[in-house]
């Protein structure tokens, strides 16, 4: 099963907690692109589904958190978008 996840695209977004003041990442490989009026608009599943979520990070430990997202969900594709 995981021998063609090398090539699997997963999309992850950043979340935004107002709160703290910290990001989240949130990866998933089941995220399906709507047409918004004009643009599109990627969707997500909950947060529940989704296969990889990082706790609270600053935008500086981002590039870590990525490698070790990387590692987790075995594929070297991980596309970051909003």
């Amino acid at each position: 099963m995981f021998a063609n996840a090398k090539n699997t695209v997963a999309k992850a977004k950043l979340v935004f907690n107002k709160k703290l003041k910290m990001y989240k990442l949130v990866c998933a490989f089941n995220v399906h692109k709507k047409l918004v009026g004009e643009e599109f608009k990627y969707s997500f599943p909950v947060q529940a589904k989704c296969n990889f979520v990082s706790g609270d990070i600053d935008l500086e430990d981002l590039p870590r958190v990525l490698a070790q997202a990387s590692l987790v969900l075995r594929t070297n594709n991980i596309q970051v978008v909003e």
